[in-house]
């Protein structure tokens, strides 16, 4: 018998510490109806999708504990003899701790009583948090079908226009973000970007978290995107997809040029073609036992890239608009299987195979970074990424549970310059083809071999371990994290010799102002490989003072030993360095840095009785990882080279020729030496013994953190309506910044303290990042209308100049405070829509709105040593602006068969959204952007499910 005389207390999300896996928790307290507490009462989750269970059993304080759940959703059962039994349905997401009170009545245990309600939309957790989920990733419009694009959605998540992670969080860097994909990291230390691609379609859900993630999370400062894949389940369920785009359906672009003070387009939008087909299957191996699933996907991508080359480079005949292409096939297989009751295992395996031809910067979709690389400076980017992963959660008893996890996967990209078709040690030997590999700059375009070229990448093994007991009011959780990291190399950069000039010129002997400027060459060897431990280990504590208070304590330790990655190079370089110039060995080994202590407290309060009302709060320290880009430059630049020389005529300590009687004499006099040998590497014997430059480590060099503080407050309005409003702050200390350690200041001259070295640039954690932010958002959830918005208002102070993982050089290494201004990524106002309404016919309409105040940029000077022309980041670009739209038709072909076409379209008030702006006073483009986003842009697609 069916009973409404109730048990209740509300399924309400309470605090916590998602947990760095694909997994989630339910909780809760058992009373009976004078609010008496109950133990031993028999609670069961079952998963409906896979009819598996999980069961437990209440503790002496009524509380139950059910960890390690699949995604999903859920039908709760409460047993106690003597009491009727309870029933309710429950939603559990992505990384979420949820928790499920009820009260029992006195009766047969044969009386059931059913509780009505989903999961409401407030998540009363201390981690400032989004959550898309599969409606939004399946509906809402993608032009690239990269789900981390959906990340900018959420409160706090603003886009910097560069490559990387595609977003920042609160006030962080792009590659100081995370990201797991089924509980395993997907980032690639290198660079600090995405590794493996996974399709949007086979994403079931993800979690964006800005900041006050627990002490389980760790090696990131900024933003954390907790991903999880599609699963089998008793029902056998596919999808084939497809999407197709041309340029006949585009707008046509910025052709890369002002005349007149206006922005040129082009006439027609230039040749573009590109589709993408995919699908995935899952569904039962052993029903109720054991589930598969699987996928591939295959994208080609024939596209141009429009260039900002000077009006001088177009005149000399050089290309504008070039031919760039994006390929890639993805695979993915799963299977999870419940050995039994009490253990549950899965496996998965991704592999990526990914060709970026014609690319600048780190290649992707694109591939159009730096818009002044000419066509033979550009690059193919390629090389497989794949992964293998293992999971096992067990129930140890009934307040015990454990869950192990092992991950290998290899990151590793080829970068093959078009200049000669190889890269690495290989390219650096082909001393016949030096004239064309060197590098040359002008204001308005660059010629010659890629920036860097060669295999940068990385293989990683991770061991964890994760321990949870439940005792009275505290939930326990204790883990251990033990990798292997391995880092390659085989990279050929200022081995080729970088030219740098100052006027947009062909360069003719006879002609002095063709002259370079300045020069920089190493001469050594390219490859290395080093591996290194890391452990890892933290507790945490979430802990119920009272049934509308939740204390998270938590502490997390990082042992980060890839910081010392070269040292074994440092006597070798010191001895020959020694040897041939004389004096003290100049550089100095890494120190371990063994102090990572990482304290997180979360609060979390709901006042009222209805709990529809949650004030939180976290505080914390959070470390990044260290990111190999720094030892690379240190080893290639320094450690493995036999002679690295800089050269620059303004620069009295690079300058051999300098008279401080005669600056400008001087300058003239090295100006005429390089142009005498340019193309080729000039006799350096000629110059006598000449200053050597290195880049270093400094001997503390350590992992940079950041102290953040948020507090807030979130309400529900009915079961539809959500608010939340948040202050964040946050203090990154011990940013790197790169300084030449080898200048100082004497009468007024700039001079050089170790005679041997014209400059030592030392990678040092010098500086700082300071965040403000108020983050707002809403959600409303109903049968056919659902949307969102967000508001971020904010700003970001800094004295470090990177925006990627170079360390950034100091303006002045005498004086940092010149330094100081509004971040890179600072942008004032960040603002995001997204809605979708079923209309009848099963047609829907979905649109994503955004808008972004202008980004800061430079204004800089080659003329200018050791100062700037104006403030730091004084001056600003444009706001960017921009609506897609989505509308698409579902055809029901009989039982779960269906088809979706729908048609999208993006930038559709075809908004001018110029970025890039040219802040260098040598150019003719000052002041203009160099480059700006898409026009108008349209898709076509068709899905099937069954």
């Amino acid at each position: 018998m069916i009973s409404l005389a109730i048990a209740f207390l509300s399924l309400v999300l309470v605090t916590s510490s998602s947990a760095q896996t694909s997994l989630a928790t339910l909780r809760g307290k058992v009373t009976d109806q004078q609010g008496g507490v109950l133990p031993g009462v028999t609670v069961t989750a079952r998963h409906t999708e896979t009819n598996t269970t999980r069961s437990g059993a209440t503790n002496e304080t009524g509380q139950f504990y059910l960890p390690s759940l699949p995604a999903g959703t859920y039908e709760l059962t409460v047993e106690l003899s003597g009491f009727s039994t309870g029933k309710r349905t429950v939603i559990l997401r992505v990384g979420q701790e949820a928790a499920a009170d009820f009260s029992l009545t006195v009766g047969a245990v044969t009386e059931t009583v059913l509780v009505s309600g989903v999961s409401p939309l407030v998540e009363t957790t201390s981690t400032l948090s989004g959550l898309i989920d599969r409606k939004e990733i399946d509906n809402l419009p993608t032009i690239d079908r990269n789900f981390a694009g959906l990340a900018q959605l959420a409160p706090g998540v603003s886009s910097s226009g560069g490559g990387s992670m595609g977003f920042g969080a609160a006030g962080q860097r792009q590659y100081q973000n995370q990201i797991f994909m089924d509980g395993a990291t997907n980032a690639q230390q290198f660079y600090g970007t995405q590794a493996e691609l996974y399709p949007q379609d086979w994403v079931q859900e993800f979690q964006v978290m800005i900041t006050g993630y627990s002490a389980e999370f760790g090696q990131a400062t900024g933003g954390i995107l907790n991903v999880i894949t599609r699963s089998g389940s008793n029902n056998t369920q596919g999808r084939v997809y497809g999407f197709y785009r041309n340029s006949k359906l585009d707008r046509a672009p910025f052709a890369g040029r002002f005349a007149n003070g206006e922005p040129v387009f082009l006439d027609a939008p230039p040749r573009y073609r590109n589709y993408r087909v995919g699908g995935f299957l899952g569904g039962p191996l052993v029903e109720n036992k054991v589930f598969y699933f699987g996928g591939v996907e295959s994208y080609a991508n024939t596209q141009s890239a429009i260039l900002s080359i000077s009006d001088y480079w177009r005149n000399q005949g050089i290309q504008s608009v070039i031919p760039a292409e994006n390929t890639s096939r993805v695979y993915m297989g799963k299977v999870d299987a419940n050995l039994s009751q009490r253990h549950r295992l899965s496996l998965r395996h991704s592999r990526t195979f990914r060709t970026d031809t014609n690319c600048s910067g780190q290649g992707g979709d694109g591939c159009n970074s730096s818009p002044l690389w000419t066509l033979e400076k550009r690059a193919t980017f390629n090389g497989p990424l794949w992964s293998v992963l293992g999971n096992l959660t067990s129930t140890l008893g009934g307040n015990s549970f454990n869950e192990v996890r092992a991950y290998y996967g290899v990151n590793k990209l080829i970068i093959t310059g078009n200049a000669t078709g190889k890269y690495g040690l290989a390219l650096l030997q082909d001393t016949a083809n030096e004239p064309l590999t060197t590098e040359k700059t002008y204001p308005g375009a660059a010629f010659g071999s890629a920036t860097t070229g060669g295999l940068e990448g990385e293989n990683n093994f991770y061991v964890i371990d994760n321990f949870m007991y439940v005792k009275g009011h505290h939930q326990l959780k204790v883990g251990a994290q033990l990798s292997r990291v391995g880092f390659f190399m085989d990279i050929d950069a200022s081995q080729k010799g970088r030219w740098s000039f100052r006027t947009d010129r062909v360069f003719n002997g006879n002609d002095p102002v063709s002259y370079p400027f300045q020069l920089s060459l190493a001469i050594g060897t390219a490859t290395y490989f080093k591996p290194s431990w890391n452990p890892a280990v933290f507790v945490q504590d979430t802990w119920q003072v009272r049934d509308d208070l939740t204390l998270n304590l938590g502490v997390r330790y990082d042992v980060d030993n890839t910081i010392k990655v070269g040292n074994e190079l440092v006597d070798t370089y010191n001895q020959r360095f020694v040897q041939n110039f004389g004096g003290a060995a100049p550089l100095s080994k890494v120190k371990s840095d063994v102090n990572n202590i990482q304290p997180r407290l979360g609060i979390v309060w709901t006042p009222t009785e209805d709990r529809r009302t949650t004030v939180r709060g976290s505080a914390g320290v959070f470390y990044d990882q260290n990111h190999f880009n720094y030892n690379d430059t240190y080893i290639n630049q320094t450690l493995l080279t036999v002679n690295r020389v800089t050269l620059r005529d303004n620069d009295p300590t690079s300058n051999p020729f300098w008279n401080a009687a005669d600056p400008a004499g001087s300058a003239t006099r090295l100006r005429a030496y390089l142009g005498q040998y340019f193309p080729r590497f000039p006799d350096l014997s000629a110059l006598g013994r000449v200053q050597q430059t290195a880049t270093g480590m400094a001997s503390d060099f350590h992992v940079p953190y950041t102290v953040a503080a948020s507090g807030g407050m979130t309400h529900q309005f009915g079961n539809r309506i959500g608010v939340q409003a948040d202050y964040v702050y946050s203090h990154g200390y011990d940013v790197i910044v790169q300084r030449n350690i080898n200048l100082a200041q004497v009468n007024g001259q700039f001079v050089t303290v170790d005679p041997r070295f014209t400059a030592i640039n030392m990678y040092q954690n010098l500086g700082w990042i300071q965040y403000h932010g108020l983050v707002t958002g809403l959600q409303y959830r109903g049968a056919k209308l659902r949307g969102g918005a967000s508001y971020t208002l904010a700003k970001a102070t800094s004295n470090s100049l990177a925006s990627g993982v170079g360390g950034g050089a100091a303006t002045n290494p005498l004086d940092l405070s010149i330094d100081i201004g509004p971040t890179n990524e600072d942008r004032r106002h960040v603002g995001a829509i997204d809605a979708s309404y079923l209309f009848p016919l099963d047609v829907q309409v979905a649109t994503i709105g955004r808008f972004q105040s202008a980004l800061p940029y430079n204004v800089s000077s080659s003329t200018i040593v050791f100062a700037r022309p104006e403030p730091r980041n004084s001056r600003r670009g444009d706001n960017e602006s921009n609506v897609d739209l989505r509308i698409s038709k579902n055809l029901t072909l009989g039982g779960r068969r269906a088809a979706t076409v729908f048609w999208e379209m993006f930038n559709v008030f075809n908004t001018r959204n110029f970025i890039q702006f040219q802040g260098s006073l040598q150019s003719s483009a000052f002041g203009l952007p160099q480059s700006a986003q898409p026009m108008r842009r349209q898709q076509v697609g068709v899905r099937f499910d069954f």
